[in-house]
């Protein structure tokens, strides 16, 4: 229970939560709910190029729960529970607005093996296209006096994802460090995609202060056979990112933590606004 709060908040800036390479006991597990938001101030296009593209705002309520159902193997489940999307039409400088549920996740952890501190496992996931994929409105530049369409806005990823992942981790009762790596396979034709992440924190002020940092990457591979989408919000076809997230948190009750991070892109971004992410969360073990 101890590993598994200073990991239950952290999954930010991929493409869902998860707790790394541990799994709760039997019955244990937690519960994280958080609000995320991300103005959006650019947009990279395929080609590496920027366009600036008017206002741009996403904002979601998200839940994820994780559950140890026998010894050695966890459930878990995210929901982005609603997602709106605001963008602005740069021609008659008037915002829109998309609201839809997002595309929920459901996955296995099974530990594959335990050596004292250390622990490894394997993940294995499903996330379902419930969210509308097709395009919902035309991006265009704000550059006038002819506004050209750069991209189109997506609010739903399209395709049915298969993901698969391998993650380690070692942890005392006042720090851990943890990595993973793994690979998505899409429906559709889409892009199969490798995925990334090495992350570490710690409790400070007897338990009562979590601070945590974590880098991930989520790279598709031009190797699918449908086109590749240009959308801010980096939902479709083709994404590419690297991205660096920080977070802290205080424990305010038993077993229940309130926190607050920031998530921003460190890499190369492709067919993804850039901005920053902001997320109030709180999260609980049982």
């Amino acid at each position: 229970m101890a590993v598994l709060s200073f990991v239950a908040a952290l999954g930010v800036a991929a493409p869902e939560a998860n707790a790394g390479a541990w799994v709760p006991a039997p019955g244990s597990g937690y519960l994280k709910l958080w609000v995320r938001y991300l103005p959006g101030f650019w947009f990279t296009a395929g080609d590496g190029q920027r366009y600036d593209y008017g206002s741009y705002h996403e904002l979601s309520a998200n839940a994820y729960v994780e559950v140890g159902l026998v010894d050695g193997l966890a459930l878990w489940v995210h929901a982005p529970v609603v997602q709106a999307f605001g963008l602005e039409d740069t021609r008659a400088r008037m915002m829109r607005w998309h609201t839809t549920p997002g595309d929920p996740t459901v996955g296995l952890r099974l530990r594959v093996a335990q050596a004292g501190r250390a622990s490894f496992a394997l993940d294995a996931s499903l996330r379902g296209a419930v969210a509308p994929g097709q395009e919902v409105q035309p991006v265009y530049s704000s550059m006038g006096p002819d506004f050209r369409p750069v991209g189109a806005l997506r609010i739903g990823n399209g395709s049915t994802d298969a993901a698969l992942a391998f993650s380690m981790g070692y942890a005392t009762e006042r720090f851990f460090v943890a990595g993973s790596f793994g690979a998505m396979f899409r429906s559709n034709g889409f892009d199969p995609a490798g995925t990334f992440s090495v992350e570490g924190g710690g409790r400070l002020a007897r338990g009562r202060v979590g601070l945590r940092g974590r880098v991930n990457a989520f790279l598709s591979l031009p190797v699918g056979s449908a086109p590749r989408h240009e959308s801010p919000s980096g939902m479709g076809n083709g994404t590419r990112y690297w991205g660096l997230a920080l977070e802290a948190d205080v424990r305010v009750a038993t077993r229940w933590d309130l926190g607050l991070s920031f998530e921003g892109g460190i890499g190369p971004l492709l067919r993804q606004t850039g901005g920053p992410v902001i997320n109030l969360f709180a999260a609980a073990t049982f």
